[in-house]
């Protein structure tokens, strides 16, 4: 058999690890991001590097998008040199971005009319995670399709859960960013209180790692970023920005009220306004204290 060829776009903090770890597994890989400076690493352990993501997709049987947006999804899809656009037999696109739900059912629509097979896969986990392996893949689709892939999906991840048809990986991925964002915002609230209470917010760490019912791995994560006051992007605070407003729109098509996650959009939208976009979503502590303040 064969082994497939594999195209991979989206050279970013994710995708940079993910198709680090598949060439390490062994796939012949090709990549492509809109910045070429993204790619030279690639380039200069011989990887081949695809001039367009028509390029990409002629030269490969899977396609693999891990980008920021929907509309860089547009562009590297549907664009005049987009995979559209490609001559090509038997492809398969495996989107791991996070988008909307509709834009999902969009896709694979389109995918369907192009007669490409598509895989709704975006993944939980974040930097360490990526380069470690160990995302959780959140996979909608054909269940065939997807054990077809399952080899290859298991090069960046520890486990793939299967959510039904497409979109349905797309709406649990924002279900689990749902708590994700809310998780982060009690542990920034909770640091900002004790500060306000004049006591070391080192101490709730103290307790949660003594807890049995509240010790959590995330908070450990983030630990370093609140104690340190310092917000290295493991996941943007743009990035989670934009994944609240699909929850929301999604929430809202349905509707369902989430007071909680709407007012958690308001307070992420405050600190993206005052300069903390590429910063990780810890970083609305910095926010959080400015309301404390007023």
């Amino acid at each position: 058999m064969i082994p497939p060829r594999i195209g991979f776009i989206g050279m970013g903090i994710m995708g940079n690890a993910m198709a680090k770890n598949i060439l390490k597994a062994g796939y012949n890989i090709t990549v492509y991001n809109r910045d070429r400076l993204k790619t030279k690493e690639f380039w200069d352990i011989g990887c081949d590097i695809a001039i367009t993501p028509k390029d990409l997709a002629q030269k490969t049987n899977i396609v693999i998008t891990m980008v920021t947006d929907i509309a860089a999804m547009r562009n590297i899809i549907e664009g005049p040199i987009g995979i559209f656009e490609a001559d090509s037999l038997n492809l398969t696109l495996i989107n791991m971005s996070t988008v909307s739900v509709q834009y999902t059912k969009e896709l694979a629509y389109n995918c369907l009319k192009k007669r490409i097979k598509f895989i709704d896969c975006p993944v939980s986990g974040s930097k360490l995670q990526a380069e470690e392996a160990k995302l959780i893949l959140l996979a909608g689709g054909d269940k065939e399709e997807i054990e077809k892939n399952k080899k290859l999906l298991l090069t960046m991840g520890k486990s793939v859960v299967y959510a039904g048809n497409h979109p349905n990986g797309t709406a649990l991925k924002l279900c689990i960013n749902l708590i994700v964002a809310q998780l982060t915002s009690a542990l920034c609230e909770s640091s900002v209180l004790a500060e306000t209470l004049e006591i070391d917010p080192q101490l709730i760490f103290n307790v949660l790692d003594e807890s049995a019912a509240l010790k959590c791995n995330y908070f450990n994560l983030k630990k370093q970023n609140i104690l340190q006051k310092d917000y290295p992007p493991a996941f943007a605070l743009k990035n989670m920005l934009k994944d609240l407003r699909f929850i929301i729109e999604e929430s809202k098509i349905k509707k369902q009220q989430l007071p909680i996650t709407e007012s958690l959009e308001k307070l992420m939208h405050k600190s993206y306004n005052t300069g903390k976009a590429n910063e990780d979503l810890t970083a609305i502590a910095e926010t959080l204290k400015d309301y404390y303040k007023e």
